[in-house]
């Protein structure tokens, strides 16, 4: 039979358990036996189906699937040894495709620059990212959207990396497997049009899955999971993500079917040329204590119940500074290499699920389960990426908090206190485990970075889950690229936050001294003061944090006490600058006058890519801006926050640039589909399905969004480009003047 049971995070994660083909047989033999009521009749009809295709027997999808080696022509990988890569400097792949994009950026940057081909030097080029956030539907759409923006506007062509969490990540696999016909963003738009009006638990996406072609297509990593030996659970994780390729990995045309559109490793093929940026999807992986220490905190949870209230204070503080220490880490995804910088541990993509020992593969192209890795893509895309649902209680309650706006404001002040007084407790309660792969760095002791946990090298798996419940925009995995500029596009439901004080403190901790400063929402800045000898990335802590989270949570309950009174057109808190009244009463930080977010205006399709002088018009304060600008400086330890980018003053600045698109309402968007006021974070993350206006409404707001804020983007590059060009420039004449100065004869 079908064993169902619960796993603990640190246990395991199983909802089914196939331990053996015996097992199986007998959960299918429970499945064809059972009496069906008459209301469910159209299941049994399907699971019959499904169950035949399992049963083993000649000609099944199991036998075919499991029993038969895939093809060396297609898939030439599995004759490779894969072995593990120590170490923090990127691959020859990747610096063979960086360099490969520099070349074909050159002519893009000069048009985006409006200067001539021969004045740019690839060396001086600025590396571009653009990091997309999570949030499910909602976020895959406005990714995609802003894509289409950043194409038509030159910006997508003078990028680099495109860094991904949850449902950005779908949108990266959509539009670099292939699925789409191309990873144009104009192609990957029409493709979301089509395939997600249907919800992924339609009777239609369950018949997908068991008709062939597609059920070889769509089942073959399930099935080659099931049957891999020690770590053969199906989770609901797996569930989810089949039901969700099923809508988004599938092609409305038949005849393009292509399993290539499965595998991470083919991305390769969109991107060696640099005719794309290079994606990059991330995912986290939480390393627990041991038992015993993790028993230790329980009880001094319990301790605390029977002492009195200094006592209980003290103890508390000591299971959360053993909590603390419960780790998260980084890993990162992309068409060459799977790793962990943290780890300075890295295998190559298309060995994703081998196992390791001592820093080699241990299975062999005879073995069956060798061919598991090739059908692993399909299980990452939307089973690890998008497993939001193993995030923990408190990423829950984060999630949820604009619905209980509605409750009455006493009750939602008693939740939102529970929230903060047990924010600790619930960020290592996981209402559903997260999913495994099997460890890459098992036997690796004292080989990898110094700092790793010590007893990562001797799990047999590492679990893996959507990286949204740490950070909701992907700059990490940027910080070890040398990023100039990083363009994060946020749909965030609980955007108020803006993640930037956890950024802040991943930067602090790499040591990057030129990380914007203070750059989070104007009413909760923090910068350094004038005389202060603290950097302020020092100042960074969680106290801080948890500081800037209640004040903006304070901020949007007077927001929602005031809805009445305000104008229609005015965005909430999270999506716009402090309201005229806020502004007025707000300290100034020490800058001495108000701040003033300008807005551009750029939907002239004539000239999308035209810096103009446009920037330094200020527009109406209460209305939200579709870019805000920080960038950092090695020196200065004030504010990084930019409102007027006059080249001048920003080329002293040697710092990495952020420029942060929410997303807002568009005027745009709103003018070309009619009707009344529409929000686009009314579109919940937890949606299953988006109907085609709201699918087109998002994408046209996304996109044109983006095109509102690209002569900011276009002025930020440029003087990044200016500045790098300047130090390369005086580095060559400080190398010519040492040169010829040198006396004869010397060396």
């Amino acid at each position: 039979m079908v064993h169902i049971r619960y796993s603990g995070f640190s246990k395991g994660e199983s909802v089914f358990t196939f331990d053996g083909t015996s097992t199986l047989s007998s959960a299918l033999v429970t499945l064809t036996s059972w009496t069906w009521p008459e209301s469910l009749k159209w299941l049994q009809d399907r699971v019959s189906i499904l169950v035949l295709e399992l049963s083993q027997g000649p000609g099944s999808l199991w036998n075919e699937v499991v029993n038969s080696p895939p093809s060396s022509r297609d898939h030439p990988e599995y004759d490779w040894e894969a072995e593990v890569r120590l170490g923090d400097e990127l691959c020859l792949a990747e610096r063979a495709f960086f360099r490969n994009r520099k070349r074909k950026m050159r002519a893009a940057f000069a048009e985006l620059f409006g200067v001539a081909l021969h004045e740019i030097d690839e060396r001086d080029l600025p590396v571009v990212a653009i990091a997309g956030s999570g949030g499910g539907f909602r976020a895959m759409v406005n990714t995609s959207g802003a894509l289409k923006g950043a194409q038509d506007t030159g910006i997508l062509d003078c990028t680099s990396y495109i860094s991904g969490i949850s449902g950005s990540c779908w949108a990266l696999a959509m539009m670099y497997s292939g699925v789409a016909g191309s990873p144009s963003p104009s192609d990957v738009r029409n493709h979301i049009q089509s395939r997600i009006q249907t919800p992924y638990l339609d009777i239609s996406n369950f018949d997908t899955i068991i008709t062939p072609p597609f059920n070889k297509y769509l089942l073959s990593g399930f099935l080659h999971k099931a049957t891999a030996p020690g770590w053969g659970d199906i989770s609901l994780a797996d569930i989810y993500g089949t039901l969700l390729s099923a809508r988004l990995l599938v092609p409305d045309d038949i005849k393009k079917l292509d399993p290539r559109c499965l595998s991470l490793h083919q991305f390769r093929r969109f991107v060696d040329d640099g005719s794309y940026p290079m994606p990059i999807m991330t995912a986290i992986s939480r390393h627990l204590r041991q038992e015993l220490e993790s028993q230790e905190v329980e009880t001094k949870k319990q301790e605390r119940k029977t002492y009195g209230p200094t006592r209980r204070l003290r103890l508390r503080r000591e299971a959360e500074q053993l909590e603390a220490q419960a780790r998260w880490l980084w890993f990162e995804w992309s068409p060459y290499e799977v790793g962990c910088d943290e780890l300075g541990a890295w295998i190559p993509s298309w060995a994703l699920g081998r196992r390791f020992e001592h820093g080699r593969n241990i299975e062999r192209r005879a073995s069956v389960d060798a061919h598991l890795p090739g059908f692993l893509t399909n299980y990452c895309f939307y089973r690890i990426f998008g497993s939001a649902f193993c995030a923990s209680l408190q990423h829950y309650f984060l999630e949820v908090q604009p619905l209980l706006r509605d409750l009455p404001l006493p009750i939602f002040n008693w939740l939102d206190s529970v929230l903060v007084e047990k924010e600790k407790e619930f960020d290592v309660i996981h209402p559903v485990p997260p999913t495994g792969l099997p460890n890459f760095v098992k036997g690796l002791e004292d080989q990898l970075r110094y700092g790793s946990p010590d007893a990562i090298t001797e799990a047999e798996i590492l679990r893996f889950m959507d990286a949204g419940a740490e950070l909701n925009i992907p700059y990490y995995p940027l910080l070890r690229r040398g990023v100039d500029c990083i363009i994060a596009l946020d749909a965030s439901a609980d955007s108020q936050d803006l993640w930037f004080t956890r950024a802040e403190e991943y930067a602090a901790r790499r040591g990057l001294q030129t990380w914007p400063k203070g750059a989070r929402w104007p009413k909760v800045l923090r910068p350094a003061t004038e005389d202060s000898d603290t950097p302020a990335q020092n100042q960074v802590s969680d106290s801080d944090s948890r500081t800037n989270q209640e004040i903006a949570s304070t901020k949007e309950s007077d927001i929602v006490e005031q809805a009445a009174h305000q104008k229609a057109a005015q965005a909430p808190m999270g999506n716009a600058p402090l309201a005229t009244e806020d502004r007025n009463a707000a300290p100034d930080h020490g800058q001495g006058q108000d701040t003033k977010v300008p807005v551009t205006e750029d939907r002239d399709p004539g000239s999308p890519r035209k810096v103009t002088d446009a920037l330094d018009q200020p527009d109406e304060e209460t209305k939200p801006s579709s870019a805000y600008v920080w960038i950092g400086s090695s020196i200065d330890n004030g504010s990084s926050r930019v409102d007027n980018l006059e080249e001048e003053a920003l080329a002293s600045r040697d710092g990495i640039g952020i420029v942060y698109m929410p997303l807002i309402p568009n005027e745009e968007a709103q003018r070309r589909h009619g009707g009344g006021l529409w929000h686009p974070l009314d579109i919940s993350t937890w949606r299953l399905e988006l109907q085609r206006e709201e699918t087109d409404k998002l994408l046209t707001t996304a996109e044109m969004n983006f095109k509102d804020g690209h002569q900011k983007i276009a002025r930020v590059l440029k003087v990044m480009w200016i500045r790098k060009r300047n130090a390369r420039l005086e580095k060559e004449h400080q190398k010519w003047k040492h040169d010829f100065d040198r006396p004869d004869g010397t060396s």
